[in-house]
């Protein structure tokens, strides 16, 4: 009786683990975020009105990467370049306004965090409802003035 509870326990077993992995997850292939835009702007002079990066089909969760820096500094500017996002999630409208920014006459280099004051790319990860844009601008506050600017970005459909 022993013999054949420990036989069929491990048969049981067997099976479970062939159906569900080791991690008792459903067996599934890994997939990589799929690229669903991505820009290169250089040489920017002038704001960027409202721009729609992607409008998704079904709801999804994105991560936006953007890169921005300041390749032409101004010394009598007092004007900010700002990068705004806006998308849509389950609450409704969302707005992240001003997210990236930098000071027309800074010396050429990264736009800031503007909240934490650190250099580097911006990063983001957003849900997004189907049929609603995923939009950006690039607007200038107290301008114009002759400085210049670089933008890069990449959206990726995370989910």
């Amino acid at each position: 009786m022993n013999k054949t509870l420990c036989a069929l326990v491990l048969l049981l077993g067997g099976a479970l683990v062939l159906a569900f992995g080791s991690a008792g997850a459903p067996n599934a292939s890994p997939t990589s975020p799929s690229i669903v835009a991505k820009r290169r702007l250089v040489n920017q002079t002038a704001p960027i009105p409202t721009t729609t990066i992607f409008t998704p089909a079904n709801d999804g969760v994105y991560r936006l990467s953007v890169y921005a820096t300041l390749t032409k500094s101004d010394s009598s500017s007092q004007s900010y370049w700002y990068f705004t996002l806006a998308w849509t999630d389950d609450a409704g409208p969302e707005n992240a306004q001003s997210l990236y920014e930098q000071n027309g006459s800074s010396a050429p280099g990264q736009f800031q965090l503007w909240w934490a004051g650190l250099s580097g790319g911006l990063v983001t990860i957003v849900e997004a409802k189907a049929g609603t844009p995923i939009t950006y601008t690039m607007s200038q506050a107290e301008g114009p003035d002759s400085s210049a600017y670089n933008l890069y970005y990449v959206l990726e459909q995370i989910e």
